[in-house]
């Protein structure tokens, strides 16, 4: 089941529903155990892989290399430069630099009716329910997108897997 809330978008002054992320998040460990109960993988081999896995992205991003996990999507660095602008090519130097982020794009397939199903987002088997209950600091979770404004209500993903 997804929960949702009704939230006010200061920016247009309107009502959207929002995705609610209740309970713990859950932890690599319980990932381990899951992913070791589905396959012949102890779940010690699988932690320790899990633990493995962002250092051995982190190095191939670092070469400026896109990671892909199959049936899970892509993950790259992008470039944080704003309010750094300048006039002209020649003046474009690393000093505009800001940041460094992950950016991720989940994989997709094309469906029946011959548009695209992100990965990780159920077609069938799911049900919205609107959120009554109140939120506590446990159930949050850091949201980069909320500091940078986010996806605008309407706005489509693009067809480019590493956009």
């Amino acid at each position: 089941m997804i929960f949702w809330k009704r939230v006010k978008q200061a920016v247009n002054d309107l009502w959207y529903p929002r995705c609610v992320t209740v309970g713990l998040p859950v932890e690599t460990q319980e990932l381990a155990n899951r992913i070791a109960r589905e396959s012949t993988v102890s779940p010690a081999d699988t932690h320790a892989v899990l633990r493995a896995l962002p250092n051995i992205m982190a190095d191939f991003m670092k070469e400026s290399r896109a990671v892909h996990l199959e049936g899970v999507g892509w993950f790259r660095y992008t470039i944080n430069a704003m309010g750094k602008g300048v006039a002209t090519e020649e003046e474009v130097s690393d000093k505009q630099i800001k940041g460094l982020r992950v950016q991720f794009t989940p994989d997709r397939a094309r469906n029946a009716e011959g548009g695209y199903t992100r990965a990780l987002v159920p077609t069938e088997g799911f049900t919205y329910m609107e959120w009554l209950g109140k939120e506590s600091d446990e159930t949050q979770i850091p949201d980069d997108d909320e500091e940078e404004g986010g996806t605008t209500p309407g706005e489509e993903d693009t067809d480019d897997p590493l956009a």
